[in-house]
């Protein structure tokens, strides 16, 4: 009877120990992956974010121990120093053992750790497993001694809880992981295609005024001359190809985008004629530096739509693509009207600093002059 009974309170006892250790190990392993996470941007090298994090928990689990140990010195062990000196040297046993097979884990499963086969995964569990036992021994042995090796058989239960409970943590940090991976994938995925809509608006707001002149020219042209009909009729066409953007490209060449700068200019000349003229040169080099579509085309209808107002007889606009050291200078000059003290952007303008916002955030500079000559200047970085 006597026997039975104290077999019932051991196995009590070990129950207590088992949730005890479960329950602890969720609290500190927990603690630890949230710590190294918070910790990640801070401490770039693994090996001492990892050594922080341990001591750290440590330095808490210390305050737990040392307050327990007071009240046990008091209340149950009366002051006595020598009933007192095995819990502390079992303290000291269990900081250094767990920090050893702590680091030893690590170096040990280093290499695995770029590995996902199923292979390393179990390696490193078993490391893992080996470890606990052996922090266990070393955290018990000054405390106990040679009576320890009747609990031993009990060990690897205890690691195995230990190693499920840090593969559940894993799991749960992986899982979060995804989840805010797939958060951060639909934000960029949400925010491309709202760019891709505030782009889409921009290139699609073509000036009416321009649409309506340039069929009015037609109009005109179909009683009087066939030849330049027929020229504006395609040069039309060809500009309103390049608006589409069949292949849904926000960016195009210096050399796409002026040719089609070309094609807008020549529609206006059969409207003035003689009264429009132009200049278009690219530095070698720039031909397939990428910049946005429709970049250039609203600066040339400015120049076009302000400089032939009032008594000018000629208006000139030159566009030119160069280096500036290892920057992309883009620049319409005219010698129109120059700018207004109080000058205000209007659309034209406005919309080049919208798709430069769009597609070079601070990359980019915007200057306008009028001296020593008229011009608007896009920088762009390379």
């Amino acid at each position: 009877m006597d026997e039975s009974i104290s077999f019932i309170e051991f196995l009590r006892n070990r129950i207590d120990d088992f949730t005890y250790t479960f329950l602890t190990s969720v609290v500190f392993l927990s603690a630890y992956y949230w710590l190294y996470s918070k910790l990640e941007g801070k401490i770039r090298s693994v090996f001492l974010r990892r050594n922080s994090v341990g001591l750290i928990l440590l330095a808490v689990y210390s305050v737990y121990y040392f307050t327990l140990l007071y009240g046990k010195t008091y209340y149950q062990l009366e002051g006595n120093a020598d009933k007192i000196a095995p819990y502390l040297h079992a303290y000291f046993s269990m900081a250094i053992s767990g920090v050893v097979c702590f680091n030893l884990y690590y170096l040990m499963t280093y290499r695995l750790a770029f590995s996902g086969t199923r292979l390393a995964q179990t390696v490193k569990f078993i490391v893992f497993f080996l470890m606990v036992i052996l922090a266990m021994i070393g955290s018990n042995w000054p405390l106990y001694g040679s009576s320890l090796l009747h609990t031993i058989p009990f060990y690897p239960i205890v690691a195995f809880m230990v190693v499920m409970v840090d593969a559940g943590c894993r799991y749960v940090i992986r899982l979060q992981l995804l989840k805010n991976k797939a958060t951060e994938l639909e934000t960029l995925k949400l925010k491309d295609q709202l760019m891709q809509a505030q782009l889409d608006a921009l290139h699609a707001k073509i000036n009416p005024h321009f649409l309506y002149n340039s069929l009015n020219s037609i109009a005109g042209l179909a009683l009087t001359d066939g030849h330049k009909t027929r020229k504006m009729a395609i040069l039309l066409s060809q500009f309103f190809r390049y608006s589409i953007n069949r292949e849904n490209s926000n960016l195009t060449t210096v050399k796409e985008e002026m040719g089609m700068t070309e094609t807008y200019l020549e529609i206006e000349r059969v409207r003035f004629e003689e009264r429009l003229n132009y200049e278009i040169c690219i530095e070698p080099g720039l031909e397939e530096f990428k910049i946005p579509r429709f970049i250039l085309q609203p600066l040339v209808e400015n120049s076009v739509k302000h400089g032939l107002k009032g008594n000018l007889q000629e208006l000139f606009i030159g566009i030119h693509a160069r280096y500036e050291g290892k920057k992309l200078s883009l620049s319409v000059q005219d010698n129109g009207m120059p700018f207004a003290k109080n000058f205000e952007p209007g659309y034209g303008l406005k919309s080049v600093y919208d798709k430069l916002d769009l597609l070079f955030p601070g990359k980019y500079e915007v200057e306008l002059y009028n001296s020593p000559e008229k011009q608007v200047r896009i920088i762009i970085e390379n």
